[in-house]
């Protein structure tokens, strides 16, 4: 099942979060700080935003998929991007990912977005995203200074 974050779901998206960060394409790459966590999650809930939650069969909270909406640099269209999506490694066969970018695109949509973009952390999801219509923009790298 696919809901809407409230308040009171902060400190699961905080551990995901941590998890994230550990298992991730981040791993090594930031630092993990929780109340940054927390509060970003606050501002996007309470924002210009939307935290998704996937919950699993048994009703945990396994997954999610955070975006802002933002006017595009460039030409002022409203455009969602992805802040933070991540699901459980033992989740993610069951399809709660991918349910989590259907309902991200349509929430996005219903909020005024008129485009979406994602980051991809490798290129197995880069086949994923374009599967589904998305293009190809960039790739981002990141070093520790």
């Amino acid at each position: 099942m696919i809901r809407t974050a409230t308040q009171a779901d902060i400190p699961r998206i905080v551990e995901l979060g941590t998890q994230s960060l550990k298992d991730g394409p981040y791993a090594g790459m930031l630092k993990d700080t929780p109340e940054n966590s927390a509060v970003l999650a606050l501002k996007i809930i309470g924002g210009n935003g939307k935290v998704l939650l996937y919950e699993n069969e048994a009703g945990r909270v396994c997954g999610l998929l955070g975006f802002i909406l933002f006017p595009h640099y460039f030409t002022g269209e409203l455009t969602a991007t992805e802040i933070m999506w991540y699901v459980e490694p033992e989740e993610r066969k069951g399809g709660g990912g991918m349910f989590l970018l259907w309902e991200a695109e349509k929430e996005a949509k219903k909020m005024g977005a008129t485009r979406m973009g994602f980051s991809a952390p490798d290129d197995k999801v880069s086949e994923i995203y374009a599967r589904f219509g998305y293009k190809k923009i960039e790739t981002t790298f990141m070093k520790v200074l």
